[in-house]
């Protein structure tokens, strides 16, 4: 079974929809398990890190398979590190192998989000490894 980390706020509604999806989408796709997380420090990093978050900058739900497809924030303090640079920084050290991102749009129509993420996960890109 894969495990899915979704990330988000459940009371900051822009930040919320990864979490929704993931609640309407539990037991609904065979292989699947979803767990809700605030930040990587409460992962056990595995070999392969399976994330589901919302992302600026999209048109529709995606899958990131590249940590140089995403646009990290440059740090100006502790507090501005985001999950991009968190992740390319994990990656850099060794900390994590490979890293799948189902990204969803910010604002994104709750139903079509959760079809278009079905879709997805029933197309077997997560499974493949």
């Amino acid at each position: 079974m894969k495990k899915i980390f979704v990330f988000g706020n459940p009371l900051v509604k822009e930040d919320s929809l990864a979490l929704a999806v993931a609640e309407a989408l539990k037991g609904r796709v065979k292989g699947i398990k979803f767990e809700a997380v605030q930040g990587l420090d409460e992962i056990e990093k595995p070999e392969d890190l399976y994330i589901m978050d919302v992302a600026l900058g999209i048109e529709k739900v995606g899958l990131v398979e590249d940590l140089d497809d995403l646009e990290a924030k440059q740090p100006v303090s502790g507090h501005d590190f985001d999950l991009a640079l968190e992740l390319k920084m994990l990656k850099k050290v060794g900390r994590v192998g490979s890293v799948k991102i189902i990204a969803i749009p910010v604002g994104y129509e709750f139903g079509k989000a959760v079809v278009e993420v079905k879709e997805l996960l029933e197309l077997n890109y997560l499974r493949k490894g």
